[in-house]
């Protein structure tokens, strides 16, 4: 049997998390006036150290009122690594998904309207439901719980007027 793709790694590239003033081994320096970022502590910019994208979301948001309490870049492969950099104080939709299994249809950097349907899900009783994202915006993250049973995720969706994309270089 042959398979019409051969997979390689980047198949398989995760989005990764950068919070504002975190400090961790893997840094990034964002310049969002500038549009790009930058590996490594440079002079100047916003410093954002890399955190595990699962608990990222305990260190950004504040579910009650709905609004990122700390800046963060959520580089993105499939995008070429372009970097969705959202700033403190931005209010977002939390849109929940909850299931057996949850399957993914929209991912982080997609534009979204009312019907857009971002996930199917299987429930405990067996059968497929639908989750629209019934608002309008930019998917900036997708938290979860990897240890929760059923799956649980969040959505975080924002106006995209309200998010920078950053570029992987900057030129001088």
């Amino acid at each position: 049997m042959s398979l019409d793709h051969e997979f390689s790694p980047e198949d398989y590239r995760f989005p990764r998390l950068y919070v504002a003033d975190e400090k961790s081994p893997d840094m990034i320096t964002l310049y969002p006036d500038k549009g790009c970022y930058v590996h490594g502590e440079r002079s100047g910019g916003i410093k954002a150290g890399l955190v595990p994208y699962e608990s990222g979301w305990n260190l950004i948001l504040d579910p009650v009122e709905a609004k990122i309490i700390r800046a963060f870049a959520v580089i993105v492969p499939w995008l070429k690594d372009e970097a969705i950099y959202v700033s403190a104080g931005v209010k977002v939709k939390l849109i929940e998904v909850e299931g057996v299994q949850v399957n993914f249809i929209a991912r982080e950097g997609e534009k979204v309207d009312e019907k857009t349907v971002l996930a199917y899900v299987v429930t405990n009783k067996g059968e497929t439901r639908t989750l629209k994202a019934n608002t309008k915006g930019l998917i900036v993250y997708i938290a979860w719980r990897p240890s929760s049973n059923p799956e649980r995720y969040v959505y975080l969706i924002t106006d995209p007027n309200d998010i920078k994309m950053l570029k992987p270089k900057c030129s001088n």
